[in-house]
């Protein structure tokens, strides 16, 4: 059972802006609401980040909503909240102190747009304050999941709900009229990364009616994480380390070429269930800054290519992206791209918005 206490030292929430838009999230602006987080799943990057056990204590803010009001004033109207760092917004925690849906309100009073990504299907409890914040600019949940079978499932995320009931809290978020993804991760070699066990559950993924969705690999940040990780993998299977240094050579990240092969095989498995990678640009499309909007669409577009392979493309439309990013508006550029096509609506919107 993890100890509370009132963060008295904490002086910001959401902080300066990223360097560059998230592409997977849409955020300019990426915050978590708790300091710590009572899952605890065995593979989370927290657990390498923190010398002490990462749910062993929950911080929380006080005078959450003034400090949210406040610095609301200083930030873009039109720009992404993102409450999708590594402590979830709706964890239990959330069901006593109410942290989250304090900041909900204040971002709902904005008309600030809005992602949250989470496990838990208590997000459903907020859906009028989110429906309220999509009506004004865009409200999306994104979902994190990560094996349909269940005796994995209950070895490594042993304190959240299974994939099933996951994928329901989809389905009430999409009845809703909110736009919504699912997240597949961490993909973790041998385990859960197989053609067979990711078409499975893309195709309960697509039963669900979500709108998209994303994955992520296994990031190992320590020997502490390492260890952590591999000692759960044991209580699966039989994994000898030597499986996973084979491919995580730097320690950290995974191979390359292993990535580059899983990726092209998910894709095609998306593409066959006609389910998108990214957030399509119907989703926020007139609610994001115009120039932000832009940006995502290029992004996407890169993300795409570099999952097929096509590096060279993939490098072009992110040096077009940073463009955008910094400020500039290289209309002939942008013309000259080779998926102009695609993002021509994304184009007019912010032609439309030049004096």
């Amino acid at each position: 059972m993890p100890l509370f206490v009132v963060d008295v030292n904490r002086t910001q929430l959401f902080g300066a802006p990223l360097p560059r838009i998230d592409a997977t999230t849409l955020a300019s602006y990426t915050s978590h609401i708790y300091e710590g987080c009572e899952y605890g799943c065995n593979y989370c990057d927290g657990w390498g980040r923190h010398l002490r056990p990462f749910n062993e204590q929950i911080r929380l803010m006080p005078d959450i909503a003034p400090a949210a009001s406040a610095e609301l004033a200083t930030i873009n109207r039109r720009a992404v909240i993102g409450l999708t760092a590594e402590s979830d917004a709706y964890q239990p925690a959330e069901q006593h102190y109410r942290r989250t849906r304090s900041v909900l309100r204040v971002l709902a009073a904005h008309g600030q747009p809005t992602v949250i990504m989470t496990k838990s299907p208590h997000v459903v409890d907020d859906i009028e304050l989110l429906t309220e914040i999509h009506q004004r600019s865009l409200a999306l949940v994104m979902v994190t999941v990560m094996s349909h079978v269940v005796d994995v499932q209950n070895k490594l995320e042993d304190k959240n709900i299974s994939t099933v009931e996951r994928l329901a809290t989809v389905t009430r978020l999409k009845k809703a009229g909110l736009p919504v993804g699912v997240v597949i991760q961490p993909l973790i070699p041998y385990l859960n990364d197989t053609d067979y066990a990711l078409t499975h559950l893309i195709e309960m993924i697509v039963a669900a009616g979500a709108d998209f969705v994303h994955w992520d690999y296994l990031y190992t940040l320590n020997q502490r994480h390492r260890n952590r990780v591999y000692e759960a993998l044991a209580r699966i299977g039989n994994y000898p380390p030597s499986y996973m240094r084979n491919l995580y050579r730097d320690g950290m990240t995974i191979d390359r070429a292993y990535q580059q092969e899983r990726n092209s095989a998910l894709t095609r498995i998306c593409d066959d269930a006609k389910l998108p990678v990214h957030p399509p640009y119907t989703l926020f499309a007139q609610r994001l800054d115009p120039r932000n909007e832009l940006e995502l669409t290029i992004l996407h577009q890169a993300r795409r290519d570099m999952l097929q392979g096509r590096d060279t493309l993939a490098i072009s439309g992110q040096s077009l992206a940073t463009k955008i990013a910094a400020g500039d508006l290289p209309m002939q550029e942008l013309r000259n791209y080779a998926h102009y096509m695609l993002i021509r609506p994304a184009v007019q919107h912010v032609e439309s918005t030049i004096p």
